[in-house]
């Protein structure tokens, strides 16, 4: 038995050290498009709470967006390794995923980022203003201390062989590349030379911009997460340690935001002896109380996951990796959607006596197996038959056509029966009389509305808004139920 083990452990050791060269090789010569780049560092920078036009900018400065040279090698200057350059001479960082995980980099990338931060906000370097970090401004004297605290970056020092620091560089790429204007500090309280003072508080420009930092609320569950392997929770926020958590742990926030010493701060309690105050770069939402774990990968962050999560509770949505909230919507995943949301309201439903079982639209072979059930039921309650002859179940879905589709569901809401909808929307008169009817039939039951006066009837319905409509229209069944 012990030689079992043994084998075991020897074996398991080899495929570990297989997937690793594995791995390596497979990126070793490959530098992803810049876009797919810029999508990697969107996502960190939201989980990490840090402005993702700076971090973009940075990675842009830093190697052009680039990981590996043309020979297939990491790219390493001195120290500094890779897209975001990461310097590891601290050996604070894993060196061969530093090297070959383009992930990992920009994550370590954003950690020393934020410990350039940390600096600033405690006041070991220069601060500006009271170091929201959701002020774009705010991020001056980090940027400026992220190849080192050099006197160099000091504006008032330039000369003409170099005419930019680092922190206007970023500036510059994140007006010209991302259309993103941030506006500089007061130079007159920077000194003439050198570096300024430690305990030089320096105010936020008038004009700012926003970062757009995800906040939490209280009620959500989170799990420490990050390339750090321990996290440390507080008394209170920026106090003292009183508890060392390890990666992954879980918890729930039971009280913040705070802004404290240049981080929002969160109480999490993890079981009934630890809890404490932690900053929000370190939690990954999970869920929430209400909803429960989240068993979608990709809506920690968006604004429909409650919506989603109900739909999932209610057995609309079915449990998988991901949901892809901002993939456009198909007529055929609408109409899933529909046929479970109606499924247990059927007193409501309207019915054909004409209606048959069999599906005899002319691309019917185009329905995906899993979807079939769902459009005969949607077909048998006489639902499709404006379709006529073709259904194009894996065409993408207009407002206009979920307006419809709503029509014949709800169908007209008799206490707006006088309400003139184009005085509603200012965009309709291209659209048919029944187009017309079921845009107010949507509006007035309460399912869709529009955007800035319109309802922009030719936009495609993307799955998140997809998910929201179909949980207007649950209330709307269950209020009539009632």
């Amino acid at each position: 038995m012990k030689i079992f083990k043994t084998r075991t452990r020897k074996i398991t050791a080899l495929i570990l050290i297989f997937i690793f060269m594995f791995n390596t090789l497979a990126y070793a010569s490959y530098n992803p498009p810049r876009k797919e780049l810029e999508k990697m560092i969107d996502e960190v920078a939201l989980k990490r709470a840090i402005p993702s036009v700076i971090l973009k900018a940075i990675a842009r400065t830093e190697s052009v967006y680039e990981h590996f040279n043309s020979n297939g090698s990491p790219k390493i200057n001195g120290t500094s390794v890779g897209l975001m350059q990461v310097s590891n001479r601290s050996g604070g960082y894993n060196q061969e995923k530093l090297k070959y995980d383009v992930i990992y980099n920009i994550e370590a990338g954003a950690d020393m980022l934020l410990n350039k931060w940390s600096m600033s906000s405690y006041q070991n370097v220069s601060c500006v203003g009271n170091m929201d970090p959701d002020v774009l401004e705010n991020w001056y004297f980090a940027l400026w201390a992220y190849n080192g605290w050099s006197q160099s970056n000091n504006p008032n020092m330039l000369s003409y062989s170099r005419r930019n620091t680092y922190q206007q560089i970023i500036y510059n790429i994140a007006e010209k590349e991302y259309g993103q204007k941030i506006n500089n500090i007061d130079f007159s309280y920077l000194p003439k030379s050198g570096n300024p003072s430690r305990s030089l508080v320096v105010p936020t420009p008038a004009y700012t911009s926003s970062a757009n930092i995800v906040l939490y609320e209280v009620g959500d569950y989170v799990k420490t997460d990050g390339v750090r392997s321990n996290y440390q929770l507080r008394d209170v926020p920026a106090g003292k340690y009183i508890h060392e958590l390890g990666a992954g742990q879980l918890g729930r926030i039971t009280e913040g935001p705070v802004l404290k010493n240049g981080y929002y701060w969160y109480k999490v309690t993890v079981d009934e002896k630890r809890e404490g105050w932690i900053e929000r770069n370190w939690l990954l939402r999970t869920g929430d109380t209400e909803h429960g774990i989240y068993v979608f990968d990709d809506i920690s962050f968006h604004w429909a996951r409650k919506v989603i999560m109900e739909l999932f509770n209610k057995g609309v949505v079915n449990e998988a990796d991901s949901f892809k909230p901002d993939n456009t919507a198909t007529k055929e995943e609408f109409l899933i959607f529909m046929s479970k949301a109606l499924d247990s309201n059927k007193k409501y439903l309207p019915h054909s006596e004409d209606a048959k079982s069999a599906l005899i639209f002319e691309d019917a072979a185009e329905i995906h197996p899993w979807a079939v059930e769902h459009i005969q039921h949607m077909n048998e309650l006489g639902l499709l038959q404006r379709y006529g002859s073709r259904l194009n179940p894996s065409g993408k879905l207009t407002r206009k056509e979920t307006a419809m589709i709503i029509q014949d569901v709800l169908g007209e809401n008799s206490e707006f029966q006088n309400l003139d909808i184009n005085t509603i929307f200012s965009d309709l008169s291209q659209l048919t009389a029944e187009e017309v009817k079921a845009v107010k039939s949507a509006y007035t039951n309460g399912t869709m509305s529009g955007k800035a006066g319109k309802f922009c009837p030719d936009d495609y319905l993307t799955r998140a808004e997809a998910a929201a409509v179909m949980t207007k229209i649950i209330d709307r069944l269950e209020n009539l139920n009632n």
